[in-house]
């Protein structure tokens, strides 16, 4: 019984709407993360507040004192995440690798070694 090696997808590439719902889908994912770790790094922000409000008053339960290293921390991941949710929205689009394009890109490729092949079997140039 012959495996498909390619995951699956026995019938070429998955169509064109579902590529983009799956990058709509991770987009909104990282948004959501994005929003998540920003909330925290603002929480953490509040409670180094709170901590100093707490030991002017001498209070028992007051909070430990977070680190700055923490939500300077939060604020990049967070801001990393939605540059990278940003970046996913393509100005051209996706390309369908069709059977034309994939014969095109083999056609370049195999001009590309011929090339190279010549090259390499040129005798170097005399000083």
């Amino acid at each position: 019984m012959k495996r498909q090696i390619g995951g699956g997808t026995g019938r070429g590439p998955s169509a064109l709407g579902r590529q983009r719902r799956t990058i709509r889908l991770v987009q909104v994912l990282m948004a959501l993360l994005a929003v998540g770790l920003l909330t925290f790094a603002g929480y953490t922000a509040g409670r180094a507040t709170g901590f100093e409000e707490g030991r002017r008053a001498a209070a028992i339960d007051a909070p430990a004192e977070p680190s700055t290293v923490q939500t300077v921390s939060l604020v990049v991941l967070g801001a990393l995440l939605l540059g990278a949710a940003f970046a996913l929205q393509a100005q051209g689009g996706l390309r369908m690798p069709t059977p034309a394009r994939l014969d095109e890109l083999a056609t370049r490729a195999e001009a590309t070694a011929i090339d190279r092949a010549a090259r390499a079997a040129e005798p170097p140039a005399k000083s």
